[in-house]
């Protein structure tokens, strides 16, 4: 898998990091702040990974730089020389850009309760929640959906493996919603894992099991 690939995919299990800590505010009625904890002790993980390519990006193109013709050290050793002293001066990851976003989202979603009282009945919000996952059915078989993915170009969710079922099998399809004024065809690297409605659905699952 090519760098770019894998740094898009790290900044998507980043994003969802994010959601499903503003998820965890919200909803959760035990353990949030456990719960918080684990999520940033993830997020930190991800986050040392940018800082590290992120590192090794600049002291590349700064070996690349150095035409000194004096310097005669190869350019894999200007690389790693490079790479040693800016590694020495590199951010914590606490400060990182993406852990204050998560710390935000999260007081966001502690804000978001507060003002609403969103979880103070656990019943009341067990009946939000199911009438909610009611409204997400799969456009295409009908069925209820247990794996969702969000198309990030229009925003409709789909069962996972119906709509790549259907991507594989037509290649160029339009969203299978009716009225969606989205022209583009739905690919692959438009689908995202919706962790939202994952988390509502995990819940509703739960609340079922202890009724």
């Amino acid at each position: 898998m090519a760098d770019i690939d894998i740094r898009d995919l790290r900044k998507q299990c980043i994003q969802s990091l994010i959601s499903t800590a503003e998820n965890v505010a919200k909803y959760l009625q035990e353990d949030k702040e456990d719960n918080y904890e684990k999520l940033k002790m993830y997020m930190e993980n991800y986050c040392l990974l940018e800082i590290e390519q992120e590192v090794a990006e600049q002291a590349l193109e700064a070996a690349k730089a150095d035409t000194n013709i004096s310097n005669i050290n190869t350019l894999q050793e200007r690389f790693e020389d490079g790479l040693k002293t800016l590694s020495q001066n590199r951010i914590n990851p606490n400060s990182h850009r993406y852990m204050q976003e998560l710390k935000t989202r999260y007081e966001s979603g502690l804000q978001s309760v507060s003002s609403s009282g969103l979880t103070e009945n656990l019943n009341e919000s067990d009946i939000a929640i199911v009438q909610t996952n009611e409204q997400f059915l799969d456009p295409i078989t009908k069925k209820h959906i247990s794996d969702p993915v969000k198309n990030t170009m229009c925003g409709h969710v789909y069962e996972r493996e119906t709509i790549l079922n259907l991507i594989r099998r037509k290649h160029r399809i339009r969203c299978p919603v009716a009225g969606c004024a989205n022209p583009e065809s739905v690919q692959e690297n438009h689908l995202l894992e919706d962790e939202e409605l994952r988390f509502r659905l995990s819940l509703s699952q739960h609340s079922t099991m202890i009724h």
